[in-house]
């Protein structure tokens, strides 16, 4: 399995809220960055809420819309 779960992670956000998601994939903290990306050519993806909602950020790495979920992880062999 890529990622940190096979499914989404739900993130609950606020209107004004800015997030900074992994996008290496080597984060302890998944869904979100916490550094260890350093010393690669990687950056987090930094996101700005606009309203409050629930977003369901990729747990697997694979989606084509990160940091949000397409569904990727329901091609993945279990």
């Amino acid at each position: 399995m890529a990622g940190w779960q096979n499914k989404p992670f739900a993130v609950e956000v606020k209107a004004g809220d800015t997030k900074a998601y992994c996008a290496c994939g080597l984060s302890q903290n998944g869904p979100f960055c916490d550094g260890s990306h350093s010393g690669t050519d990687i950056r987090p993806r930094v996101v700005k809420h606009e309203e409050d909602k629930v977003i369901y950020a990729c747990g697997c790495l694979l989606s084509e819309k990160m940091p949000f979920c397409d569904g990727a992880h329901k091609k993945i062999d279990s």
